[in-house]
């Protein structure tokens, strides 16, 4: 079981859950799995009775997810334990919200699909465990009063990038809250710079652009910018919207300026 691919895996479902899609989260569970949800004693077995309950949830509230990072323990050799780590906004039917910091740890291991012709293992939930439990009658996700995070309630999804992290961690980032991107480590990692502190990454700052060219600009070759925080550009700097100040190089500026130029025109027509 290869820690990377679940662990994008694992941020792949649980955001496409809270963004209003069950269906991938489902797809992945184990014929026995086993759930211990975040009220008290909300324990369920089985894949039919916990499909239940995740399309229920969403009947009775929305959600607002912001950034998630992900911690794994592989378990033997066909094992792996991926925990989460999430900021969600939950928009309950009676008008309120109430937001906190989720973790949520999965338990995956290779299954082999029933059926006579299926003989592929294939990596399932066999368990699904959401901590800040509390008290309560009702099944809607509930989660325990905190200080407000900073999120974002929009009706649009946002665009999330998924970098790798330094010590087998993955974070999945909301693009609109990153400022710039900067290569580190003589071009072999990077660091992402967002509006609650520096991330390193293993990530190269030329396979992310590659990757999430239509949220960033290749200002230098050592940065990506995200043109929604570019607050002014002149002979060869640009300045952001938080005051760091980035050098564009003089054989890309105008190249640069017309790319920001673009941009600002296709913006203004969304």
């Amino acid at each position: 079981m290869k820690q990377k691919e679940i662990s994008a895996l694992s941020l792949e479902i649980v955001s496409q859950f809270f963004d209003g899609d069950p269906r991938p989260l489902i797809e992945h569970l184990g014929e026995n799995v086993l759930w211990l949800g975040p009220r008290d004693g909300q324990f369920y077995r089985g894949k039919d009775r916990l499909t239940a309950v995740l399309l229920s949830a969403h009947e009775k509230a929305t959600y607002t997810l912001g950034n998630m990072s992900t911690q794994l323990s592989p378990v033997g050799k066909k094992g792996m334990n991926v925990v989460l780590f999430y900021d969600i906004l939950a928009h309950l039917p009676e008008g309120t919200s109430v937001v906190n910091r989720q973790r949520t740890l999965l338990s995956w291991e290779e299954q082999k699909l029933q059926g006579p012709d299926d003989d592929e293992s294939l990596p399932r939930l066999s368990m699904i465990m959401v901590s800040n439990t509390f008290s309560g009658t009702d099944n809607v996700f509930r989660f325990a009063e905190s200080p407000p995070a900073k999120l974002k309630a929009s009706a649009d999804l946002p665009k999330r990038i998924l970098v790798r992290g330094m010590k087998d961690e993955s974070h999945y980032l909301d693009a609109e809250g990153i400022f710039y991107i900067e290569s580190t480590d003589s071009s072999h990692h990077s660091l992402i710079h967002t509006e609650d502190g520096i991330i390193p990454c293993l990530d190269k700052v030329t396979s992310l652009a590659e990757k999430y060219g239509d949220s960033f600009l290749r200002s230098h070759a050592s940065y990506l910018v995200n043109p929604y925080y570019v607050r002014s550009l002149k002979r060869f700097s640009l300045t952001l919207a938080d005051g760091t100040v980035l050098p564009v190089p003089e054989k890309k500026y105008t190249a640069f300026k017309r790319m920001l130029n673009r941009w600002a025109e296709n913006h203004k027509k969304a």
